[in-house]
């Protein structure tokens, strides 16, 4: 931590964040796995706005989230290392860590309009692609820096006051090696509901693991509601297929076949979405979805035919 400390990457206090540099807490913004985020206005200067990430050490509080302190100050530091080489208008601005008597902190800028599981019940098909395509070139630069998010959902992308999504909570995320492609389940820290997770493969593409999750952030939009989750993240799940596909246009259909294909190896990378994105039409969308249909329509007639054969033997 010392040298994190005289890199400027780590701030340690003796006294209270707020205190110290004369913030006072206007409202709780929201809560999460880890601690809960707040905003925190100067008391000088009124256009000073900061949304501060808590992590309490407290043991009682610890013991109530089922962490250990080596565990929450090494997710810490993670996320202060990787939140500070990020540089991306999509992606949320961090300066400091700050390392307090009873809890840590992440100063971020303050994105005024929420998260977007604000504005999914009112959400309209202009926001539904600008939302769209500001994540897919958030998780595309992430992903050029090899870092995985690992927790992509509508509570971790913030909206700021021009309505522009913005990329947070780096808590999950990891640095993947140049020369490692696949990782092993057991050790992926992610909080994913890619098929291949929640199935226990032996080893994971992490990086077609948030696509998946990208995947699930539009089909949300689409369907203008929050994924249903169990209580338990080992159990939960979510709908992965559209229930009202009459109201969707072909190109977010044909988008959400290729991100949340359950065959990672076809699953399309970020790369393939933008490029999508940048290049078809909707002519196009319609061609490549009807073709797309034909195909899964006629790989079911054979799995159909095959299956009365055997029951004819």
């Amino acid at each position: 931590m010392d040298a994190l400390q005289d890199t400027g990457i780590l701030l340690k206090l003796q006294a209270d964040y707020f205190d110290f540099f004369d913030f006072h807490i206007a409202k709780v913004l929201g809560e999460g796995r880890s601690g809960d985020v707040v905003l925190a206005m100067s008391n000088s200067y009124s256009d000073i706005t900061r949304a501060v990430k808590r992590i309490s050490l407290k043991p009682e509080d610890l013991k109530r989230r089922n962490l250990t302190h080596e565990i929450v100050m090494k997710r810490f530091l993670n996320e202060v290392k990787i939140a500070r080489v990020l540089e991306h208008p999509n992606v949320i601005r961090s300066t400091n860590g700050i390392v307090c008597p009873n809890y840590l902190a992440i100063a971020m800028e303050y994105c005024s309009n929420g998260t977007l599981a604000n504005h999914l019940k009112q959400i309209n098909r202009e926001l539904i692609d600008r939302f769209f395509t500001g994540l897919v070139s958030a998780v595309e630069y992430v992903h050029s820096r090899r870092i995985v998010h690992g927790d992509i959902r509508p509570q971790n992308i913030f909206v700021t006051a021009l309505f522009e999504p913005v990329l947070g909570d780096f808590g999950m995320s990891f640095t993947v090696p140049e020369s490692t492609q696949y990782i092993k389940t057991a050790e992926a820290t992610m909080l994913n509901l890619a098929p291949e997770l929640m199935n226990k493969a032996e080893s994971v593409d992490p990086f077609k693991c948030d696509c998946y999750a990208v995947g699930l952030v539009l089909n949300c939009m689409v369907q203008r509601r929050r994924p249903d989750y169990h209580s338990d993240d080992k159990k939960r799940s979510s709908t992965t297929t559209c229930t009202s596909t009459a109201t969707i246009d072909d190109k977010h259909k044909f988008l959400l076949l290729m991100l949340l294909c359950k065959n990672p190896f076809k699953r399309f990378s970020m790369s393939e979405v933008q490029r999508t994105l940048s290049e078809f039409t909707q002519e196009r969308y319609t061609r490549e979805l009807s073709g797309l249909l034909a195909k899964k329509r006629c790989l079911g007639n054979i799995g159909n035919s095959a299956d009365s054969s055997k029951q004819a033997k």
